[in-house]
């Protein structure tokens, strides 16, 4: 005889097997309506765009895709875009564009996602003009994270961030948006801004400099929790009803 059996003879006794029974029913009812399939249970997105530019009229500009990834488990789906493999020369004030972004939710059951996408980068200047020159340099940046979950049984994190070194490998500028769940609490949370990062610096005849990017954007969602499926609900109720009624009929007879 189990603990539990015990437990719910008492309850007959005490005449509250009807109301707990009942309560236990409306319960797998309310969770039956309200969960479904199409139910986005947690979700991120997230993105950065960068456009450099400088003055001078000769800039090798190049991109390479690092990471890129998408992981998916049980009822979930994502995505992830971004800068592929270029090489190529900019004049003065051309625009040369790097970029990440990804996305991914979680539906109705348990699962999870991950997703990422990371380019590096470079920025070439060689002065070969005669003369000493002025370099100007801007970084336009414009990124986005949002998150969404609707319980604590759930988490969703997504950042963007933009990482510079320059040729000696000194970091000049590294900045990132995030935004977590777990200290969010549930609900929808987003943040996005756009500015720029302007760069200058004097290069003597026959001097380089290299200025090395990383641009990244990463998100991951998950459900911790097995939201049971609708018609195991629904047996579940029919279940809990007929014990019910069979341990009133039991009672009544004793």
């Amino acid at each position: 005889m189990t603990k539990t059996y015990v437990k719910e003879q008492k309850m007959v006794k005490q005449g509250l097997v009807k109301k707990v029974a009942l309560a236990a029913l409306l319960s797998s009812v309310s969770i039956f309506c309200s969960q479904s399939q199409a139910t986005i249970i947690g979700s991120f997105d997230t993105g950065v765009d960068v456009n450099i530019s400088s003055n001078i009229s000769e800039n090798e500009f190049g991109t390479d895709i690092f990471e890129e990834l998408v992981y998916i488990e049980g009822n979930a789906s994502g995505n992830n875009s971004g800068s592929d493999y270029s090489d190529i020369i900019l004049g003065a004030n051309e625009t040369g564009t790097m970029s990440a972004a990804a996305d991914g939710q979680v539906e109705g059951v348990a699962g999870f996602v991950q997703s990422s996408w990371e380019t590096e980068g470079y920025f070439y200047f060689e002065n070969n003009t005669g003369s000493d020159i002025t370099v100007n340099m801007t970084f336009d940046i414009t990124w986005f994270a949002n998150i969404f979950t609707s319980s604590i049984d759930e988490e969703a994190y997504a950042t963007a961030g933009v990482f510079i070194e320059d040729s000696y490998g000194d970091s000049v500028f590294e900045d990132w948006i995030e935004l977590d769940s777990l200290i969010e609490g549930p609900g929808a949370f987003s943040l996005s801004d756009s500015f720029a990062v302007n760069f200058s610096f004097d290069l003597a005849d026959g001097d380089y400099e290299e200025y090395f990017l990383i641009v990244d954007s990463f998100g991951f969602a998950e459900n911790l929790q097995q939201v049971p499926e609708p018609t195991g609900l629904l047996s579940a109720g029919l279940v809990l009803l007929f014990v019910m009624r069979k341990r009133k009929m039991t009672t009544l007879s004793d």
